[in-house]
Protein backbone atom coordinates (compact mmCIF):
# COMPACT_ATOMS: atom_id res chain seq x y z
CA UNK A 1 0.00 0.00 0.00
CA UNK A 2 3.02 2.43 1.09
CA UNK A 3 4.22 1.70 -2.50
CA UNK A 4 0.95 2.11 -4.58
CA UNK A 5 0.59 5.31 -2.46
CA UNK A 6 4.46 6.65 -3.22
CA UNK A 7 3.32 5.95 -7.00
CA UNK A 8 -0.01 7.85 -6.98
CA UNK A 9 1.78 10.81 -5.26
CA UNK A 10 4.46 10.57 -8.38
CA UNK A 11 1.73 10.80 -11.31
CA UNK A 12 0.79 13.67 -9.51
CA UNK A 13 4.39 15.60 -9.50
CA UNK A 14 5.27 14.15 -13.03
CA UNK A 15 3.09 16.77 -14.39
CA UNK A 16 2.78 19.50 -11.54
CA UNK A 17 5.54 21.76 -13.08
CA UNK A 18 4.98 22.43 -16.60
CA UNK A 19 3.30 25.37 -15.73
CA UNK A 20 6.25 26.90 -14.33
CA UNK A 21 10.35 28.05 -15.19
CA UNK A 22 11.87 25.22 -15.85
CA UNK A 23 14.94 26.19 -17.24
CA UNK A 24 17.54 25.54 -14.09
CA UNK A 25 18.63 29.02 -14.96
CA UNK A 26 21.32 28.44 -17.60
CA UNK A 27 24.92 28.36 -16.11
CA UNK A 28 24.29 29.97 -13.26
CA UNK A 29 26.60 32.84 -12.41
CA UNK A 30 25.80 36.24 -10.47
CA UNK A 31 28.14 38.32 -9.09
CA UNK A 32 27.59 38.86 -5.26
CA UNK A 33 29.41 40.43 -2.55
CA UNK A 34 29.11 37.27 -0.41
CA UNK A 35 30.49 33.69 -0.42
CA UNK A 36 30.88 31.85 -3.98
CA UNK A 37 29.18 28.66 -3.56
CA UNK A 38 28.99 26.26 -6.54
CA UNK A 39 25.47 24.15 -6.49
CA UNK A 40 26.74 20.74 -7.74
CA UNK A 41 23.51 19.04 -7.56
CA UNK A 42 19.82 19.12 -7.05
CA UNK A 43 18.89 15.67 -6.71
CA UNK A 44 16.87 13.05 -5.19
CA UNK A 45 18.44 9.72 -3.29
CA UNK A 46 15.12 8.76 -1.67
CA UNK A 47 12.10 9.53 -3.74
CA UNK A 48 13.53 7.70 -7.05
CA UNK A 49 9.61 8.51 -8.84
CA UNK A 50 10.46 12.14 -8.61
CA UNK A 51 10.33 13.54 -11.91
CA UNK A 52 12.89 16.00 -13.96
CA UNK A 53 10.97 18.78 -13.90
CA UNK A 54 10.43 18.54 -9.99
CA UNK A 55 14.12 19.20 -9.88
CA UNK A 56 14.77 22.23 -12.36
CA UNK A 57 11.82 24.45 -10.85
CA UNK A 58 13.58 23.67 -6.83
CA UNK A 59 17.24 24.84 -8.77
CA UNK A 60 15.90 28.27 -10.39
CA UNK A 61 13.96 29.01 -6.95
CA UNK A 62 17.20 27.85 -4.98
CA UNK A 63 19.33 29.84 -7.14
CA UNK A 64 16.70 33.22 -7.38
CA UNK A 65 16.72 33.05 -3.29
CA UNK A 66 20.32 32.72 -2.75
CA UNK A 67 20.62 35.85 -5.18
CA UNK A 68 18.93 37.67 -2.90
CA UNK A 69 20.65 36.82 0.25
CA UNK A 70 23.41 38.17 -1.81
CA UNK A 71 25.12 34.67 -2.72
CA UNK A 72 27.62 34.01 -5.61
CA UNK A 73 25.97 31.09 -6.81
CA UNK A 74 27.12 29.26 -9.88
CA UNK A 75 26.61 25.87 -11.26
CA UNK A 76 26.38 24.16 -14.34
CA UNK A 77 23.44 24.14 -17.07
CA UNK A 78 22.69 20.27 -15.95
CA UNK A 79 23.39 20.51 -12.45
CA UNK A 80 19.78 18.11 -11.71
CA UNK A 81 21.91 15.45 -13.17
CA UNK A 82 19.05 13.07 -14.39
CA UNK A 83 21.54 11.49 -16.46
CA UNK A 84 23.69 10.54 -13.61
CA UNK A 85 20.90 9.49 -11.56
CA UNK A 86 19.98 6.83 -13.65
CA UNK A 87 23.53 6.12 -14.51
CA UNK A 88 23.17 6.65 -18.12
CA UNK A 89 25.87 8.00 -20.33
CA UNK A 90 27.31 10.23 -17.93
CA UNK A 91 30.41 12.81 -18.50
CA UNK A 92 33.21 12.40 -15.67
CA UNK A 93 32.14 15.51 -13.36
CA UNK A 94 28.52 14.02 -13.71
CA UNK A 95 29.70 10.73 -12.00
CA UNK A 96 32.15 13.16 -9.93
CA UNK A 97 29.28 15.50 -8.52
CA UNK A 98 26.81 12.05 -7.76
CA UNK A 99 29.69 11.09 -5.71
CA UNK A 100 30.73 14.02 -3.59
CA UNK A 101 26.38 14.08 -3.12
CA UNK A 102 26.47 10.50 -1.84
CA UNK A 103 29.70 10.39 0.07
CA UNK A 104 28.06 13.67 2.07
CA UNK A 105 24.69 12.00 2.53
CA UNK A 106 26.28 8.20 4.41
CA UNK A 107 28.78 10.26 6.31
CA UNK A 108 25.83 12.23 8.06
CA UNK A 109 23.28 12.72 10.66
CA UNK A 110 20.25 11.39 8.78
CA UNK A 111 21.39 8.91 6.52
CA UNK A 112 18.52 6.01 6.24
CA UNK A 113 20.39 2.47 4.82
CA UNK A 114 16.66 0.80 4.90
CA UNK A 115 14.88 3.89 2.60
CA UNK A 116 17.69 5.26 0.21
CA UNK A 117 17.82 5.00 -3.35
CA UNK A 118 19.36 1.48 -4.89
CA UNK A 119 22.24 3.27 -5.99
CA UNK A 120 22.93 5.21 -2.44
CA UNK A 121 22.72 1.73 -0.96
CA UNK A 122 25.29 0.33 -3.46
CA UNK A 123 27.84 3.55 -3.17
CA UNK A 124 26.98 3.29 1.25
CA UNK A 125 28.08 -0.51 1.61
CA UNK A 126 31.07 -0.32 -0.74
CA UNK A 127 32.58 2.70 0.61
CA UNK A 128 31.77 1.68 4.37
CA UNK A 129 30.64 -1.43 4.89
CA UNK A 130 27.44 -2.99 5.14
CA UNK A 131 27.83 -3.49 8.79
CA UNK A 132 28.71 -0.13 9.20
CA UNK A 133 25.23 0.73 9.01
CA UNK A 134 24.23 -1.71 11.37
CA UNK A 135 26.22 -1.25 14.81
CA UNK A 136 22.55 0.74 16.21
CA UNK A 137 24.33 2.54 19.03
CA UNK A 138 26.91 4.18 17.01
CA UNK A 139 24.15 5.70 14.95
CA UNK A 140 22.23 6.72 17.65
CA UNK A 141 24.89 8.40 19.10
CA UNK A 142 25.96 10.09 15.78
CA UNK A 143 22.18 11.26 15.15
CA UNK A 144 21.94 13.10 18.25
CA UNK A 145 25.36 14.57 17.29
CA UNK A 146 23.01 16.62 14.64
CA UNK A 147 24.39 19.68 12.78
CA UNK A 148 27.90 18.93 14.49
CA UNK A 149 30.16 19.14 11.08
CA UNK A 150 31.88 16.30 9.59
CA UNK A 151 34.32 15.32 6.66
CA UNK A 152 33.93 13.07 3.12
CA UNK A 153 35.88 10.07 2.31
CA UNK A 154 39.62 11.25 1.40
CA UNK A 155 39.47 10.83 -1.64
CA UNK A 156 36.12 12.07 -2.49
CA UNK A 157 36.80 15.34 -0.65
CA UNK A 158 40.11 15.96 -2.96
CA UNK A 159 37.54 15.50 -5.65
CA UNK A 160 35.19 18.62 -4.48
CA UNK A 161 37.97 20.46 -4.14
CA UNK A 162 39.28 19.54 -7.62
CA UNK A 163 35.76 20.67 -8.91
CA UNK A 164 35.52 23.76 -6.85
CA UNK A 165 39.06 25.44 -8.25
CA UNK A 166 37.81 24.44 -11.36
CA UNK A 167 34.50 26.76 -10.75
CA UNK A 168 36.65 29.50 -8.60
CA UNK A 169 34.32 28.63 -5.67
CA UNK A 170 35.10 27.58 -2.16
CA UNK A 171 32.12 25.83 -1.05
CA UNK A 172 30.17 23.35 -2.55
CA UNK A 173 26.55 22.90 -2.08
CA UNK A 174 24.47 19.78 -2.90
CA UNK A 175 20.37 19.21 -2.26
CA UNK A 176 18.79 15.95 -1.55
CA UNK A 177 14.77 15.75 -2.51
CA UNK A 178 13.86 12.99 -0.09
CA UNK A 179 10.54 13.32 -0.55
CA UNK A 180 8.13 15.50 -1.62
CA UNK A 181 4.36 14.26 -1.73
CA UNK A 182 0.83 15.87 -2.21
CA UNK A 183 -2.43 13.77 -1.88
CA UNK A 184 -6.20 14.24 -1.96
CA UNK A 185 -8.57 13.20 0.75
CA UNK A 186 -10.07 9.94 0.08
CA UNK A 187 -8.12 9.54 -3.34
CA UNK A 188 -4.94 9.64 -4.40
CA UNK A 189 -5.10 11.28 -8.41
CA UNK A 190 -5.90 14.73 -9.31
CA UNK A 191 -5.96 16.17 -12.42
CA UNK A 192 -5.14 19.29 -13.91
CA UNK A 193 -8.36 21.00 -13.66
CA UNK A 194 -8.58 20.22 -9.58
CA UNK A 195 -9.40 23.28 -7.65
CA UNK A 196 -10.19 21.89 -4.47
CA UNK A 197 -7.63 22.81 -1.45
CA UNK A 198 -9.60 21.16 1.34
CA UNK A 199 -8.62 17.80 1.87
CA UNK A 200 -4.74 18.15 0.86
CA UNK A 201 -1.89 16.68 2.72
CA UNK A 202 1.20 18.09 1.74
CA UNK A 203 4.73 16.26 2.61
CA UNK A 204 8.22 18.24 1.90
CA UNK A 205 11.51 16.54 3.33
CA UNK A 206 14.85 18.06 1.99
CA UNK A 207 18.51 17.63 3.20
CA UNK A 208 21.03 19.71 2.19
CA UNK A 209 24.86 19.69 2.39
CA UNK A 210 27.52 22.28 2.35
CA UNK A 211 31.04 21.97 1.89
CA UNK A 212 33.89 24.38 2.95
CA UNK A 213 36.60 22.58 0.47
CA UNK A 214 39.50 24.99 2.43
CA UNK A 215 39.17 22.79 5.10
CA UNK A 216 37.05 20.11 4.09
CA UNK A 217 34.31 20.54 6.53
CA UNK A 218 30.95 19.30 5.91
CA UNK A 219 27.65 20.45 7.46
CA UNK A 220 23.83 18.56 6.85
CA UNK A 221 21.05 20.53 6.91
CA UNK A 222 17.49 19.14 7.04
CA UNK A 223 14.41 21.00 6.07
CA UNK A 224 10.94 18.81 6.60
CA UNK A 225 7.60 20.51 6.92
CA UNK A 226 4.70 17.54 7.53
CA UNK A 227 2.00 20.20 9.10
CA UNK A 228 -0.44 20.02 6.48
CA UNK A 229 -1.81 23.42 7.56
CA UNK A 230 1.22 25.37 7.65
CA UNK A 231 2.25 24.80 3.97
CA UNK A 232 -1.33 25.47 2.99
CA UNK A 233 -1.47 28.99 4.58
CA UNK A 234 1.71 29.72 2.78
CA UNK A 235 0.52 29.03 -0.75
CA UNK A 236 -2.80 30.70 0.17
CA UNK A 237 -1.23 33.70 0.55
CA UNK A 238 0.37 33.45 -3.02
CA UNK A 239 -2.29 31.87 -4.99
CA UNK A 240 -5.99 32.20 -2.89
CA UNK A 241 -7.45 28.92 -1.81
CA UNK A 242 -8.77 28.23 -5.68
CA UNK A 243 -4.69 27.41 -6.41
CA UNK A 244 -5.01 23.80 -8.62
CA UNK A 245 -2.17 21.35 -7.56
CA UNK A 246 0.61 22.66 -9.78
CA UNK A 247 0.36 26.17 -8.09
CA UNK A 248 0.26 24.17 -4.74
CA UNK A 249 3.60 22.17 -5.46
CA UNK A 250 5.34 24.94 -6.53
CA UNK A 251 4.67 27.27 -3.17
CA UNK A 252 5.86 23.94 -1.56
CA UNK A 253 9.68 24.11 -3.03
CA UNK A 254 9.33 27.82 -2.37
CA UNK A 255 8.76 27.25 1.10
CA UNK A 256 11.41 24.35 1.09
CA UNK A 257 13.74 26.76 -0.14
CA UNK A 258 13.52 30.03 1.93
CA UNK A 259 13.82 27.44 4.69
CA UNK A 260 17.38 26.31 2.84
CA UNK A 261 18.50 29.51 2.66
CA UNK A 262 17.26 30.85 5.70
CA UNK A 263 19.20 28.26 7.27
CA UNK A 264 22.66 28.14 5.14
CA UNK A 265 22.85 31.89 6.48
CA UNK A 266 22.37 31.04 10.30
CA UNK A 267 23.77 27.78 10.81
CA UNK A 268 25.57 26.27 7.79
CA UNK A 269 28.13 28.78 6.93
CA UNK A 270 28.94 29.12 10.32
CA UNK A 271 29.93 25.33 10.61
CA UNK A 272 32.25 24.87 8.16
CA UNK A 273 34.56 28.19 8.65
Amino acid sequence: MKAFSRLAAAAVVSFAFFTGSVSAAGLFDNAGSGPRIFIGEVQSYGDYELKREAFDTFADKLYQSMRTKNFQVISRADMTNEAGRHDMGTSDEDAQLSLIHMDAIIHGHLFEHGEAAAKLVRYADAAMGRKYFYDDARIENWRKQSGVPYHLSPSVAQQAEQIAQDYGAQYLLFVNLKEVDVRLKHTMFASRTDRETRGKKVTAIVDYYLLNTSNGKVFEGHCENKKTAQLMNYAIVKNGKGMNVDEMLNQVMEAQVEDIVADLNKNGMKAVQ
